[in-house]
This record gives structure tokens, C-alpha cells and sequence, in this order.
């Protein structure tokens, strides 16, 4: 390709202070929709593929299968034992990895617009290829290291007791959402190949995907590519997704972890809050920048600066499909009592709720609306941008959450604590050193 055969096209344009990326979308016959961002200033192309499943999608002894299949994902019949990733990197790959959360999983790579093939190739050995290299011998292995991975970093970790005594005590049994992502481990070492196999039919078809060419690539050649590698799938359809009713926290709920690992004592508090791309989803999000942003948090100057109660404090909102979680979090100095940064942080969130004030409010707005302004640059950020958005809200375009945190006022985020925050529905998890 030569710059002759190529149309200027802008990477970004402005709207109302908004930016919209250049975004041209196709579906293939076999379902997979796919969305092409050009932008032909280095011969780059970022490839990123996300599945709309994840934790929030299992139920019925499937805990972890979600990011069980993350793992089993990296070889296939084609490869011959090989890893994708090391296929990935010999064609020249950079930024190769794969993440899995609550309501999706994603596999992305960056490659030189002459291996872009390897990528598409390998993508579609990932979403069509799968099931033929599925022995119990390699099941086995996954199950394994997947459960070695919940005992290194969640059981044998400061403060992993902590998380899942969060979960447990924000859902109840049976929710999807109170075993976190990496699930049971009875249920990872239950799952055979028949019920893996299940799982994968029902949510890796090419409908339940879409997948962001981002870079030196046009519209007519990804048209090509796409059919060339995934035109030969059978048609498919997006599976539904099973809805969960809000839970119901009848408290203030306290409880006490004993953690052996943990240096200090640490205090989580916790709401359920609301679902992802809702006013009260980024609401919520900047009175927790209000609250813990180092220097000028109002739970951060109280805790660390005006007394020295705390060596860290922390507050951040996350969101899915099925609502989400406000959590603040201090981790107290030695010698502190309990009791005394208990009241501590009941004033200041008594305070923030009662109101913000607009310099607060404004300054948790521009840092989103900077963070977006930053991931505008390189091809990888904007292809990660296209590709959660429209996992999340159906449009590849993020103007609507921007617009979202720039119509925010103290008002707004006034209503939204009180919607959420009220301390009848709150859950208290007091982690401290030693064993039970």
C-alpha cells in the first residue's frame, strides 16, 4: 500500500469540546462485528478482540470458567503446542496480552502492518480451532496453574482473605459476582471437558465478538482480511445473558478478617452501586476522586496529612452490567485505634455527602476528561478504547461518558451519594494481622 492509495481520513475529530474517533463498522455473515480506526502514521496495526463474557456470565458450579478459557486460549490444533503469544512475538508483536473481568474477556496485540495476517490468523484459530486441541491431559494443566494462580495471589496474598470476604458479604450464595473472577476452586478442578465445552459454544461464537483493526489498515482491506480468515465460520447469534435482581445489604454490616500477611490494619467500606454508562456510575466516580486523590482528597488530608492516622487511602467505583461497587479503603498506622479513624472517615463521608464543593467536583471532572485526552494517543489506547465501549454501551465512541462527567455538578453528585451511599447499606471489613 502507498500513500496514494490512501484517502486522508481524520483519526479524530471535535464536536462540543467531544472527541469522535474515526470509526467505520461491518458485520460478517458469520455474526462478528468488526470496527476499523485508520490512521496510517506509522505502518502499526493494533489488533483487539473482546468476547462479552466474564464472571457476571457463569452460575451453576462454572465460577472461573470465564478466566479458566483466558488460559486455555493460548494454544489451539494449529499451533502444534506452540503458544500463541510466542507465535505473536516471533512475527514481531508488541503489547501482547489477554484480561478477563466481570462482564468480558479480551485478547489483544500490536503488530507491524506486514504480520498483521499472524494476528488475524491466530484470532480466528482462537474463536474457531479451539475444541480440537482439547485433551485432558491440557485441561488438566490449566486447571492447575488457574488454581495455583487463586492460591499466589488471592489466598496467599496480604489482604486476599479481605476480597473474598467483600464479595461474600456484598452477594449472596449463588450470584455470580461473589466469586470473584478467578472462582472456586471446586469449581475450576469440577470442569471437564463436556461442561468446558459447553461453556465455549454457548459464548465464543463470532456474534458474542467484536474485534477493532486500529492503524495502518483501511476499511476495503479489513473487508478482505476479515473474510479471507473468518468468512468460513457458520452463522451465529449473541447468547442472552442472564439478569440478576440488585441485592439488598440490611445493615451497616461489619465483620473482621484475620489476615497473617497483613502489615497493618486495613478498613474497606462498601456499597452495591449502579450499573456501567450511567449518570450515577461516573457521579460516584468523581466523589471517590473527591475523597481519596493524594493532596487534595477530603478523606486523604483528614486521614494522612491532618492526622496521621492512615499510610494510605483510597476510594474507587467499578461497574458492570449488573450494578457496581463504591469501596474506601485506609490502610491505618501502627498503633492507631480502630476506633478513633472510624470516626474519622464517618465525618468526612457524612460531610461529602451532605455536599461537594464545585472546585471538588471540577477538579474529579477534568482528571477524567484528561485521562481520555491521554489514551487518545497511540493506536493501542484508542483500538482498547473502541473496542470497551462498544463491549460496554453498544457504540465505539466514549464522547457519551465524556459527556456524562462534563455535565456533572455538585447537585448531581449530591443526589447520587445519597441514592448509594446511605449507611444502612453499607458493608465494613476490618482486616487485621494474625491468624484466626
Amino acid at each position: 500500500m502507498t500513500g496514494d492509495d490512501v484517502v486522508a481520513r481524520a483519526t479524530v475529530s471535535w464536536a462540543d469540546g467531544l472527541p469522535t474517533l474515526d470509526a467505520q463498522m461491518f458485520t460478517l455473515p458469520c455474526g462478528l462485528e468488526v470496527i476499523v480506526h485508520e490512521d496510517h502514521a506509522v505502518p502499526l496495526c493494533a489488533v483487539w478482540v473482546g468476547y462479552r463474557v466474564g464472571s457476571s456470565d457463569e452460575g451453576d458450579g462454572t465460577s472461573g470458567f470465564a478466566h479458566l478459557f483466558e488460559h486455555m486460549f493460548k494454544n489451539s490444533v494449529h499451533l502444534f503446542g506452540r503458544h500463541h503469544y510466542e507465535v505473536l512475538r516471533e512475527a514481531g508483536a508488541t503489547d501482547t496480552n489477554a484480561q478477563t473481568g466481570t462482564d468480558r474477556t479480551l485478547y489483544h496485540e500490536i503488530m507491524p502492518r506486514a504480520a498483521l495476517e499472524t494476528a488475524l490468523w491466530i484470532e480466528a484459530d482462537r474463536m474457531g480451532y479451539f475444541l480440537p486441541a482439547l485433551d485432558p491431559k491440557r485441561l488438566a494443566k490449566q486447571i492447575d496453574v488457574v488454581r495455583a494462580e487463586r492460591r499466589q495471589r488471592y489466598e496467599n496474598a496480604p489482604y486476599g482473605p479481605e476480597r473474598f470476604a467483600v464479595a461474600e458479604t456484598l452477594y449472596p450464595d449463588g450470584h455470580p459476582l461473589r466469586y470473584l473472577t478467578i472462582g472456586r476452586h471446586e469449581d475450576i478442578a469440577a470442569a471437564t471437558r463436556e461442561r468446558v465445552e459447553a461453556f465455549y459454544r454457548t459464548w465464543y461464537v463470532p456474534a458474542n465478538a467484536t474485534m477493532v483493526l486500529a492503524g495502518d489498515i483501511t476499511r476495503a482491506e479489513a473487508e478482505v482480511l476479515c473474510e479471507r480468515w473468518f468468512g468460513s465460520f457458520p452463522a451465529s447469534a449473541r447468547p442472552a445473558r442472564r439478569a440478576w435482581p440488585q441485592p439488598v445489604i440490611a445493615g451497616p454490616v461489619r465483620r473482621e478478617v484475620p489476615d497473617p500477611l497483613a502489615a497493618l490494619v486495613r478498613v474497606r467500606r462498601a456499597w452495591h452501586g449502579p450499573p456501567v454508562a450511567t449518570d450515577d456510575d461516573v457521579a460516584l466516580d468523581v466523589l471517590a476522586l473527591a475523597l481519596a486523590t493524594p493532596g487534595t482528597g477530603r478523606l486523604w488530608r483528614a486521614l494522612v496529612y491532618d492526622r496521621p492516622f492512615a499510610q494510605r487511602v483510597s476510594a474507587h467505583v467499578q461497574s458492570g452490567r449488573l450494578g457496581g461497587e463504591m469501596h474506601v479503603v485506609a490502610d491505618l498506622r501502627a498503633g492507631v485505634d480502630l476506633a478513633d479513624a472510624s470516626r474519622v472517615i464517618d465525618d468526612v463521608l457524612a460531610s461529602a455527602a451532605a455536599g461537594l464543593d464545585e472546585r471538588e467536583v471540577l477538579r474529579g471532572v477534568r482528571r477524567r476528561e484528561a485521562g481520555v485526552l491521554w489514551r487518545l494517543d497511540g493506536i493501542g489506547r484508542r483500538a482498547a478504547m473502541l473496542c470497551g465501549s462498544q463491549l460496554a454501551q453498544g457504540t465505539p465512541q466514549v464522547s457519551q461518558e465524556l459527556a456524562r462527567y462534563l455535565s456533572l455538578d455538585v447537585q448531581k453528585v449530591g443526589a447520587a451519594a445519597a441514592r448509594w451511599l446511605s449507611p444502612e447499606r453499607m458493608v465494613e471489613v476490618v482486616t487485621r494481622a494474625g491468624r484466626a
